[in-house]
């Protein structure tokens, strides 16, 4: 993943279960922003760090911008550099 990739939210972290699940969100961003790929979180939390992966800033469609961890998310388009 890359900042200017088109990026999707994905169901890999969260699954919604139950009579009446919430719909998920088809909407499309840019990731603007890739955090560290450690966090400096206690010992007994680095499981989560790898499972989460680094913490991407994305910019939605609908204008809102937000910290979402990078294995909830599949990207759409990758931005090629030459």
């Amino acid at each position: 993943m890359k900042i200017g990739d088109i990026v999707k939210q994905n169901e890999r972290l969260i699954t919604f279960s139950g009579h009446s699940p919430m719909r998920h969100s088809i909407q499309l961003g840019i990731v603007l922003e890739i955090g560290a790929k450690n966090r400096n979180w206690p010992e007994k939390y680095k499981k989560w760090n790898e499972w989460l992966g680094r913490s991407v800033t994305v910019l939605w469609e609908c204008g809102r911008v937000n910290e979402i961890a990078e294995n909830s998310l599949d990207i759409v388009s990758e931005v090629i550099y030459e």
